[in-house]
């Protein structure tokens, strides 16, 4: 067999390798683990959805104060905003200050299901 031949057999067997591998019965896809889609049942009837929809696209703002835009911005996060009123820095924003700080402490309960979930 000449070398150019050798070359290329081997420059074939090279490209059809990824294809070989490509589907080989894995959960993985593309490096991260797969998931499965499931219809959900829901109470809401076809009526009240689309009125909720068209509400929220006269006024698209989400559940943490931000806006959703559309276009490649996409979405605006809410920022807190600040000014000085009688020599006092104040908030001037309408995002709620009063919220409990996160724990960092797990429940038994908590901690079961993160080790049944993550670790076994």
């Amino acid at each position: 067999m000449s070398f150019r031949k050798t070359v290329f057999v081997l420059a074939l067997v090279s490209a059809s390798i990824p294809a070989a591998f490509a589907n080989s019965g894995s959960t993985w896809v593309g490096g991260e683990l797969g998931f499965e889609s499931h219809p959900v049942q829901s109470s809401k009837t076809r009526a009240v959805v689309q009125k909720e929809f068209e509400a929220f696209r006269a006024d698209p703002v989400t559940a943490d104060g931000g806006t959703l835009v559309g276009g490649e911005a996409g979405y605006i996060r809410a920022q807190h905003s600040y000014a000085f009123q009688g020599g006092k820095l104040v908030h001037t924003d309408t995002i709620a200050h009063n919220t409990p700080k996160p724990s960092l402490v797990m429940t038994d309960v908590e901690r079961q299901l993160f080790q049944k979930q993550y670790i076994n």
